[in-house]
């Protein structure tokens, strides 16, 4: 943590020189949370990853603001299938600007969080870091300070009352970097009332090495999304990882609905080095409908965290939860649930389901559901259960004259088939159900581009 301190401390004139003064107002409260509460995890926190060692590393930071030599042109190729998306382009912490004639619907806005903070301070003002500021459960108050302390650019997304956008917009993040690199990445979407968008996030990384024979350095991506969903408004947001095993991804969302919304968030982690992901969100009005949803393939030696978080805070509101893992060889796992029924929310319905399978002895899961109710006159269930695959079924199948490996294949995909069809975008579900069967063939993985989503 005193590294990051140092280095704030040392460069705060060059970080607020290539940012924006909305951005540069928020850095001295965060420095000083992050000196308070630390990057460890908490004691109740059985997670098998920490923080504090994901961070541990000395990361080199482009404060300075040097431009990646790349293009658009010349290092992309993601695009799904039947899937027409309005993209833009992440290269560690910079937004790669788009063609001029790409133009958006009136009043809406998508690009650099930088320039909003300049063309549109109040706005900017008002939402910016509001809820990665809170101290609020499943998520970490040091990790979103530090990605404060040195955040200077981002994506954000603003869509006004009543504005319905049936494109998808896609952000491809990539990590690039031939050193040990950290990306402080952040992303902030605000949807007004009545309003209608859907956001895929793609996290690829691209390791180089400088000279042949070289280790490949270790990537972090440091990312925090803030999101608000407005009265009667409808969100999608999906993140979709396919990381090298020397990659690290250590993400927050928050996300606050109003009355009336409906918002699906769904988290897909296909390869992954070391992710550990944490996931709020505020029920704040009554009439609500969130559903979460996730999964996790992992084999190696490779971690996955979960820990999330739904506060029903009002009357008459439903949330679904469902995330699936698929543990091989010495993977780690786990699953951190809990939902808040407050005091009043009366009409609740609140469900959270947990299922895992471990493929071998060496590979482990931990699952920890909660649900604590204060309310009256609710429907309200959370379960979770780590097993392997059903022998039963599998017998059944090879006496069908069906290959072992193609039955367990076979047997995994439909276990996550449930998670696949929450995807409220059809092509992005077509192209899901593609990814997953190649990853449990052993075809699936991370090219130096971002092909896989192609």
């Amino acid at each position: 943590m005193q590294q990051y301190l140092d280095l704030y401390n040392g460069y705060r004139d060059l970080i607020d020189r290539n940012s924006a003064p909305v951005l540069n107002a928020q850095r001295a409260q965060a420095a000083e949370t992050l000196k308070q509460t630390g990057l460890d995890k908490p004691m109740k926190d059985f997670t098998p990853t920490d923080p504090s060692s994901m961070l541990s590393t000395d990361y080199a930071i482009n404060l300075a603001r040097h431009e990646v030599p790349v293009t658009r042109s010349n290092l992309f190729t993601c695009s799904v299938p039947d899937l027409s998306t309005q993209v833009w382009y992440l290269v560690n912490e910079q937004l790669l600007p788009r063609p001029d004639d790409d133009r958006l619907p009136e009043g809406v806005y998508a690009g650099s969080l930088r320039d909003f903070a300049l063309q549109h301070p109040d706005l900017a003002e008002r939402y910016y870091n509001k809820l990665a500021s809170q101290d609020v459960p499943q998520c970490h108050p040091g990790v979103s300070a530090l990605n404060t302390m040195f955040c200077q650019d981002g994506f954000v997304l603003y869509v006004p009352d009543g504005m319905q956008i049936e494109k998808p917009f896609q952000l491809i993040s990539l990590l690039r970097s031939v050193e040990d690199f950290m990306a402080a990445q952040r992303i902030l979407i605000i949807l007004g009332d009545g309003a209608k968008a859907n956001v895929l996030v793609c996290d690829h990384d691209n390791e180089l090495r400088l000279h042949e024979g070289d280790a490949l350095p270790t990537l972090l991506s440091l990312q925090v999304a803030e999101i608000y969903v407005g009265k009667n408004a409808q969100f999608d947001y999906y993140c979709l990882e396919e990381h090298h095993d020397n990659a690290q991804r250590l993400s927050q969302i928050y996300v606050s609905q109003c009355e009336g919304s409906n918002a699906a968030i769904g988290q897909f982690s296909l390869t992954a080095g070391t992710t550990r992901n944490h996931v709020h969100i505020s029920l704040d009005g009554e009439h609500i409908d969130t559903q979460l949803f996730g999964m996790v393939i992992a084999d190696r030696k490779q971690k996955v965290d979960n820990l999330t978080f739904i506060d029903h805070r009002h009357p008459n509101c439903t949330s679904n939860e469902l995330f699936k893992y698929v543990l091989d060889e010495e993977a780690q796992g786990s699953f951190l649930g809990r939902i808040l029924v407050r005091e009043g929310a009366i009409g609740t319905d609140a469900h959270q389901t947990d299922r895992n399978l471990c493929l071998t002895p060496q590979a482990h899961m931990l699952a920890r559901p909660e649900l604590e109710i204060y309310a009256d006159d609710v429907k309200c269930s959370h379960g979770a259960t780590v097993g392997q695959l059903d022998t039963a079924a599998l017998f059944y199948m090879r006496t069908r004259g069906i290959q072992e490996e193609e039955a367990r294949m076979l047997l995994m995909f439909a276990f996550m088939s449930d998670v696949i069809e929450k995807i409220r975008i059809l092509p992005l579900q077509d192209r899901l159900r593609h990814l997953v069967e190649k990853r449990f063939r052993g075809e699936l993985g991370t090219a130096a581009s971002c092909q896989n989503c192609g």
